[in-house]
């Protein structure tokens, strides 16, 4: 399983990847580069057990915004999560991250405050908070929550 790490300053693939134990190759092959940027989202293993994500296997004829509407997420969520653009074609047998059927999920944005979030996961702003150990509102940054 995997999850979403956000690239602080000082931070190389070399040191992530000792971070999350895994190699420099595997991080590189899963998010499709050889290089990362400060402020970057990438797709780092998640060794613990995840309660948020489910694996989804690409099928033949599936599209990334039939994906999204299935697993009730917007299509730029579903991107970001992914490490994906709207270019990027996806093929039988590819794996990405989709929320767990009881899962809500959002990528802030660059004016989001807590009300915003919690209104756009239909919380009230307790329930937010008491599921997102840290929350900085900065853009781009992966809230969720369980129901």
């Amino acid at each position: 399983m995997y999850k979403i790490y956000k690239v602080v300053a000082g931070d190389t693939y070399e040191s992530i990847a000792q971070r999350f134990n895994t190699t420099v190759k595997n991080l590189q092959d899963i998010n499709g580069k050889n290089y990362i940027t400060l402020g970057e989202l990438i797709i780092v293993p998640n060794n613990q057990n995840d309660n948020w994500f489910d694996v989804y296997t690409v099928e033949k004829g599936d599209n990334l915004y039939a994906i999204a509407q299935k697993y009730n997420i917007s299509l730029t969520d579903l991107l970001n999560i992914n490490g994906l653009d709207k270019d990027n074609y996806i093929y039988p047998g590819q794996e990405i991250m989709v929320p767990k059927n009881n899962v809500k999920v959002i990528i802030t944005t660059d004016d989001e405050t807590i009300n915003s979030a919690s209104k756009r996961l239909g919380l009230n702003n307790e329930e937010l908070l008491y599921q997102n150990d840290n929350i900085y509102l900065l853009p781009e940054q992966l809230l969720v929550y369980k129901k």
